[in-house]
């Protein structure tokens, strides 16, 4: 039996060889990729998945202090970077964490605000988000998903008109669960309307004395 296969195999490549030695350079290429795509792609798809676990063991991620969800705004590329320097120069004490900015923008597109809300909602349950900015309206909707804990749990302090406040399904009665950001000097320093912004803390957070320290940075 064994030699019946060895021969087949034998037979099989002298002719894949003879038909592939006839054929130009195109014919071969498309000839390949007619009959071996499927192979082509299972070994890419290998070689992918073995290369982002060898970077991972050679190159690990460097641990969050805190991911930011920046949904649906987006104030520049200079903005996440001086955000991210100003956090992990003033807060950050382990230089192996860094601030993270996640950015979740999709404009009008429906089929792309169907993408972000997955995506956002796979990084809540992964638990990748600590700290959620937002204009006041788009973040008053998600209180309404019981999204985010009570202001008066972060310990913070700010005038009683900054308070944003909701419901959610288990408690119906009206209270704070995020903060107007207007007057951050770090915000108004970029030309950022930053009375149009709220923040709040992610429920879920694994980080909660961190998303704080971020939101307290924000508020001065």
């Amino acid at each position: 039996m064994w030699e019946k296969i060895k021969e087949y195999f034998k037979h099989h490549s002298t002719v894949e060889k003879k038909k592939l030695s006839e054929m130009t350079f195109k014919e071969k290429a498309e000839y390949v990729w007619e009959y071996y795509k499927i192979h082509i792609i299972a070994a890419a798809v290998v070689i992918i998945i073995a290369w982002s676990f060898i970077n991972a063991a050679l190159n690990p991620p460097v641990p969050p202090y805190a991911g930011v969800a920046l949904y649906e705004i987006f104030l520049g590329e200079e903005f996440n970077e001086e955000f991210t320097r100003a956090v992990n120069e003033e807060l950050v004490g382990d230089a192996r964490e860094t601030l993270i900015p996640h950015l979740f923008v999709s404009g009008d597109d429906p089929t792309a605000q169907m993408v972000v809300i997955q995506k956002f909602m796979a990084m809540i349950t992964t638990k990748e988000l600590d700290l959620f900015i937002a204009e006041i309206g788009v973040l008053e909707e998600f209180i309404g998903e019981d999204l985010f804990f009570r202001f008066d749990q972060t310990g913070l302090t700010v005038p009683e008109d900054r308070l944003i406040y909701g419901s959610t399904p288990d408690n119906p009665e009206s209270l704070a669960y995020a903060v107007n950001l207007k007057g951050s000097s770090f915000l108004n320093k970029f030309g950022v309307r930053s009375e149009a912004l709220a923040a709040g803390i992610i429920i879920n957070t694994p980080r909660f004395d961190n998303a704080v320290a971020v939101l307290n940075f924000l508020l001065e």
